[in-house]
């Protein structure tokens, strides 16, 4: 190794350790992983990741591997459906009808289970997209805030960028929103695990429309949630009633990029963005990210897989 390199590994054992494991037995990470070391790549944010879900483990390094494969699984199913869109121009499903008949209520499949989420989780770290957007919303969004406020997250899922707020701005009070049991209880430990004191979060079983629009919050967190609706309009509508005046909401949405339960299909960031505008927004920042490195030079292409992230005023 470089001696730069090696500098890195001791600073950050426990993300070097698990790069080895990934790239020993992924090929899917094994060419990868490197390359996106080499380009503003947050290694603290990255160590911190490991070293909680090592202790959401048990301290136990079998079972940080078992919950560490489901990024792996993770990653070839999304190449699969991929190709399928690809092949067919639809996602599987185009109403939550047919998701939750033929994939939630499915004995084979836990779409809303911790396996699931143990995949999200490490991808903050290990899916080159998901790290530079938690990078973006870390740098431009949680920073530089009030000294107090409300901030909410819809859906929570693993609870990662509403704990990761919180611990940049301790006298904040924080929500946390979704449907699954297994988010609810995966978010709880997360916080748990990072000291968040109880006092300074809810997170709540119920769907977000049921949210009282006189009920205003200063910030708030959408990860990838627009695609899994049928009518994606309302939801930004519905974010727009939640803002108190001067709020910000920051947001990402996957566009033409295949998930089992995706229902919406943007097919591209413009798409996104007429939804945004005709709901009220304004937006302050964008970050528009190709899946695939032979799709980097024109992100803005249509029917390419793209990752699209704001913040919206």
């Amino acid at each position: 190794m470089p001696p730069e390199i090696l500098d890195l590994a001791e600073k950050y054992p426990l993300l070097f350790k698990t790069v080895n494991y990934l790239k020993t037995t992924s090929s899917i990470f094994k060419n990868t992983i490197g390359k996106q070391m080499k380009h503003n790549f947050n290694f603290e944010l990255s160590e911190r990741i490991c070293e909680n879900g090592l202790k959401m483990s048990n301290n136990n390094w079998d079972t940080y591997c078992s919950n560490l494969n489901n990024l792996v699984d993770m990653s070839i199913e999304f190449l699969k459906l991929q190709k399928n869109l690809e092949k067919t121009g639809r996602y599987l499903h185009s109403t939550f009808e047919e998701v939750e008949k033929n994939e939630y209520n499915t004995n084979n499949k836990d779409l809303d289970g911790p396996d699931y989420l143990w995949g999200l989780y490490f991808s903050e770290i290990f899916w080159k997209i998901h790290h530079n957007f938690s990078n973006f919303s870390l740098n431009d969004f949680m920073s530089n805030v009030p000294p107090t406020g409300k901030v909410l997250e819809v859906p929570c899922g693993t609870g990662f960028f509403l704990c990761e707020f919180l611990r940049k701005n301790s006298n904040w009070l924080g929500i946390g929103v979704d449907l699954a049991d297994s988010a609810i209880k995966f978010s709880q430990i997360l916080f748990h695990t990072n000291n968040i004191p109880k006092n300074s979060y809810k997170i709540m079983k119920m769907n977000f429309h049921q949210l009282e629009s006189n009920e205003k919050y200063d910030r708030i967190l959408c990860g990838e949630f627009l695609e899994h609706l049928e009518d994606p309009f309302s939801a930004l509508k519905k974010f727009k009633s939640l803002l108190t005046n001067g709020g910000k909401l920051f947001i990402t949405v996957a566009v033409w990029a295949a998930h089992i339960d995706h229902i919406f299909l943007y097919e591209s960031s413009d798409q996104v963005r007429e939804h945004i505008r005709k709901a009220g927004f304004k937006i302050e920042k964008e970050l528009v990210q190709a899946v695939f490195e032979k799709d980097e030079t024109d992100p803005e292409k249509e029917k390419i897989p793209v990752s699209y992230a704001a913040i919206l005023s």
